[in-house]
Parts: structure tokens; C-alpha cells; sequence
């Protein structure tokens, strides 16, 4: 007997998005597919989780609203619940419709859980074009190294080679402030670009966000 005759609906013509709904996967037999979630913060947590953070460094990042994001430590997920929950996600109103009610997430929520400041202007900006040189340069400057060209890729920056210059440099009570300020730059970017708003890729974070680091002077 086929399966979807047995757990398909008996009248299609009312789900008109049925073939893109989990449940459709059923009679396959594919009952455990879940929604893999985008991150790029593994290497970053990796490191310092054996490595303490200086306590130059946290001042700084606390100083420009990061310092919640970093306290919370990389969050497990759950895919299955996360995939549960897009289920009942109506992008239209940014809402989870359950039986029970609504829950929309709001700004407060987040301001809350990672202790963000959301009060005062915005933080916008234009991504202008720059070449390969002129974007090195400005790495340079504002997070201290100049990155190789091959983790360059069109308008992103390789999370790892960020990671892999925080992992070089080693912050001290004696080491001058515009390091240390260049290096609490390069982990707001990562804690930025690589947590809180990957990309699609899950392995780079967008190099306009360098010049949205240069807050703290």
C-alpha cells in the first residue's frame, strides 16, 4: 500500500504549501530531519575556553555592549526544538502561533538575555567598495593584522584567520592600549559577525561590520 495514502492528506487542494511542510517527509519514513542552525563561533569558544580573556580586554568590551554576549559562553542548541518552533514561525507578524497562544520575540528579550544596549542611535552605514589593499590596511588599523587576500572573499572576512590572530597576540598588563583596544575590536567582530549575525556561510563575518568596530577610540 502507498504510504501517502495512508498519511497524506485527503484533500490536498486546502495545504497549498503542503509539499514544503515537514510532514510531507512522513511517509518517507524520514521522521528526524531537523533544521540545522548557522554559527561561527566554534574556534572562537574552543580558544578561550582554555584561555582566559584578559581583563583589559573585558573592560573594553564591556565599555562598548559586548561584554553580556561574551558572559553567556557559548549556547547549545537544540535543533529539534529550534525546528519545532519554525513550524509554528508566521514571518508576516515575526510571531510563533501556538495552541496555547502567541510569543514574539522582541528587542527587550534580547537586550535582556545578552545585556546589549538598545537605547540611542542606530548603528547603520553604507558598505563601500574597497579594493583587496585598501581593506587590509583597514584591518590593519582598526583589529591589528593585515589579512592574507585568500581569506578576502568578495565583502567578507574568514572568521578563522580572526581567530587565529586573537590566538597569536597575547594581551598583558604591560601591552600598549591601542593593542589592547584593536584586539577587544577583533572579538567584538567575531562575537558580532560570527554569533550573533552570520552570514549564510557560517564561516565569515561581513567586513563592513570592521568599520562599525572603530566605536571605541
Amino acid at each position: 500500500m502507498d504510504r501517502r495514502s495512508v498519511y497524506g492528506p485527503r484533500d490536498s487542494t486546502v495545504l497549498s504549501q503542503q509539499a514544503q511542510h515537514r510532514s510531507d517527509d512522513i511517509p518517507d519514513g524520514d521522521l528526524d530531519a531537523v533544521l540545522i542552525s548557522r554559527r561561527a563561533d566554534g574556534t572562537f569558544w574552543s580558544y578561550f575556553n582554555q584561555n582566559n580573556m584578559s581583563e583589559r580586554v573585558q573592560e573594553i568590551l564591556h565599555q562598548i555592549g559586548f561584554y553580556g554576549v561574551y558572559r553567556c559562553g557559548r549556547l547549545q542548541l537544540n535543533q529539534h526544538l529550534i525546528t519545532a518552533l519554525v513550524e509554528r514561525w508566521r514571518s508576516e507578524t515575526h510571531t510563533f502561533h501556538f495552541r496555547v497562544g502567541e510569543a514574539t520575540i522582541t528587542l527587550q528579550d534580547v537586550q535582556i538575555i545578552w545585556a546589549l544596549p538598545i537605547d540611542g542611535e542606530p548603528v547603520t552605514g553604507i558598505d563601500f567598495d574597497r579594493t583587496t589593499q585598501q581593506w587590509q590596511e583597514y584591518c590593519l588599523t582598526y583589529i591589528g593584522f593585515s589579512p592574507d587576500a585568500n581569506v578576502l572573499k568578495g565583502s567578507r572576512l574568514q572568521t578563522s584567520a580572526i581567530t587565529s590572530h586573537l590566538s597569536a597576540v597575547e594581551i598583558t598588563y604591560n601591552t600598549p592600549q591601542a593593542v589592547v583596544v584593536q584586539y577587544a575590536r577583533a572579538v567584538a567582530l567575531l562575537l558580532f559577525g560570527g554569533l550573533m549575525c552570520p552570514d549564510s556561510s557560517a564561516q565569515k563575518a561581513k567586513r563592513q561590520l570592521v568599520e562599525r568596530c572603530n566605536c571605541y577610540r
